[in-house]
């Protein structure tokens, strides 16, 4: 049959001729060609392949490997795991077993089955839900330790005589933390707490979770029962998984942000955060569950819009510490965002912010304007309409000027690029515009600027090094899990993300004194140094960190890390003493 052919069909031939379905469409394209005689050319125009192509099919179905019509394989009859348990389950029910306390006495038993399984089980055979039931009334069972109950005043110093830790890394960072003043942080912020577990040992509770890379709050159970966590916290242990999820509720905005002019003043204070310029980003904390009251934005790792926290991120463009943080963002006040954070240095410096550099979806043009006569420097993209891609295209070849760069490592190195002031119409001021192709993508970039100095060749490489708040990002998510979120409620995951930028930084702060580590990631730190077991002795008047020697330990000890031996306002005045066995 040939494609000019007037032949009437029967209803319901286009299901043969217009396949929709892949496999279908090469049968039908191979049949054409093999059986019905129509040319190569006529075969791969009607069911839209090419002549290769077509070619390709017919090689690989004359060799075997093409299979349109496999033989299904019918499905087990019996169910021989599910026999076997269905009487079993049916008497442990009797006796008023849980779901849960039946899989575990059959796993003691041999038989390993879903508690899915074991509810279909009892559902089909009528049983109804068990009542909820105290500890008391439950079945005998194997069940795990229970930890003491979280209380400053039940500390017995004798019970921390001697014992091993895997806190290490605690107790290493513990004396800059004690130097930044964090007792005073918590007392200016006016944050909660209680007789049993006060605001310091509350908030030194969820920070030992996050120097020791652990996910989440629940995670706190991994450890409950390890001595060196509760001594980092001044507890005789740590706060369980609902003492620390509810408190941390009663955080609100308000304390948060004292914490982080805080934090931002005691950075300033020494070198960990020069100020000259900024690195801005926004970065969207997907939620996982199935309800949330939360905006919908664009999640890059996944490609998509969902559900999410926006948080917005501030880097020191030079220490690369994060020095401003805000989870409770709007996406209608998205844009408004960059003006926050220019108050809040303004109050915290004293001046502006000399510079800023961010990407063209942070923020909008009448802001823009706003920064411009404010006198505030900045470095964006402009997006790339059709209009300016074709006057770009239309430029003489003499036009575009070659630079080289030097100041960052890449593999473009010689781009081209060309200059012009374009008046953007909510903005007063023209602005430079320089266009930049060859950094490896199809069209050239759009660089804009306020800047009247700045050359064209510094001002790609300092947009390059903008890319040091991805890997910021990318290290929170990697090391302190940023994404794991806490809570669909953005007020806990912003003390969350606080948490997390005085864990990043000290870390940074670390890492600036290890030779040949200055810009190791916080995971990095924590595997060569930290992550090794210690032994700790407490007396009257110190406590001795004796930590287990590893291949990067002559580091750490020429660095001065572990020379301090500050004492301990929570520990009755002992002294820390740390050494390397």
């Amino acid at each position: 049959m040939s494609k000019g052919n007037s032949t009437q069909h029967r209803r319901g031939a286009g299901y043969f001729l217009d396949p929709q379905i892949p496999a279908q469409r090469q049968y039908e394209a191979v049949r054409a060609y093999l059986i019905e005689g129509l040319s190569a050319q006529e075969a791969a125009q009607r069911f839209g392949y090419s002549i290769a192509t077509l070619y390709s099919l017919c090689r690989e179905f004359r060799a075997g490997r093409l299979a349109w019509f496999e033989s299904s394989k019918p499905g087990p009859k019996k169910a021989p795991k599910r026999d076997a348990a269905h009487p079993r389950v049916v008497e442990l029910r009797k006796q008023n077993y849980s779901v849960y306390d039946i899989q575990q006495i059959l796993r003691t038993e041999d038989m390993s089955v879903s508690h899915v399984l074991i509810h279909q089980i009892l559902r089909e055979e009528g049983f109804a839900k068990l009542p909820r039931r105290c500890d008391r009334e439950r079945p005998s069972l194997v069940r795990p330790d229970q930890a003491e109950v979280a209380d400053v005043r039940e500390i017995d110093w004798r019970a921390f005589a001697s014992f091993e830790t895997e806190g290490t890394a605690l107790f290493v960072l513990l004396p800059a933390l004690l130097d930044w003043g964090v007792d005073r942080w918590v007392r200016g912020a006016g944050l909660p707490g209680s007789k049993m577990i006060p605001a310091l040992q509350s908030l030194l509770s969820l920070l030992a979770l996050k120097l020791v890379g652990k996910e989440r709050m629940s995670h706190v159970m991994d450890v409950c029962f390890d001595q060196g966590f509760a001594l980092f916290a001044g507890l005789n242990v740590l706060p369980k998984t609902t003492a620390l999820s509810t408190y941390s509720y009663r955080v609100t905005r308000e304390m948060t942000v004292s914490l982080l002019e805080s934090y931002v003043r005691t950075l300033r204070a020494g070198t960990l955060l020069p100020g000259q310029s900024f690195n801005l980003d926004f970065h969207a904390i997907p939620h996982r569950g199935q309800q949330a009251v939360l905006d919908k934005h664009y999640v890059s790792s996944r490609s998509r819009r969902e559900r999410s926290v926006l948080a917005f991120l501030v880097q020191d463009g030079d220490s690369r510490a994060l020095c401003y943080a805000n989870a409770t963002v709007t996406k209608d006040l998205a844009a408004e965002e960059i003006m926050n954070f220019v108050d809040f240095w303004q109050d915290i410096a004293g001046t502006l912010p000399p510079h800023l550099v961010f990407d063209s979806q942070l923020t909008t043009y009448p802001v823009l304007d706003r920064l411009d006569k404010r006198g505030i420097l900045f470095i964006t993209l402009r997006r790339r309409g059709p209009a300016i891609l074709r006057r770009l295209r239309g430029l003489p070849k003499a036009r575009w000027k070659t630079m080289k760069l030097t100041g960052v490592s890449r593999r473009y190195q010689r781009p081209s690029y060309v200059e012009s002031a374009v008046s953007l119409r909510p903005i007063a001021n023209p602005l430079r515009q320089i266009a930049v192709r060859g950094l490896g993508h199809e069209e050239p970039t759009l660089f804009l600027t306020n800047d009247p100095d700045i050359k064209p060749v510094e001002l790609v490489e300092r947009y390059a090094h903008r890319m040091l708040i991805e890997n910021g990002i990318a290290e929170n998510v990697g090391f302190f899990h940023m994404d794991a979120l806490c809570s669909a409620i953005p007020i806990q995951v912003d003390l969350d993300l606080m948490l997390t930028l005085i864990a990043n930084a000290l870390y940074r702060n670390l890492a600036r004194r290890l030779t040949g580590f200055e810009a190791a990631q916080p995971k990095q730190i924590f595997r060569r140094f930290l992550n090794t077991p210690a032994r700790v002795t407490v007396s009257d008047s110190e406590v001795r960190i004796r930590i287990r020697r590893c291949a990067h330990h002559p580091l750490l000890l020429t660095s001065g890390a572990l020379d301090a031996q500050p004492t301990i306002p929570w520990w009755q005045g002992r002294r820390l003493r740390l050494e390397i066995r």
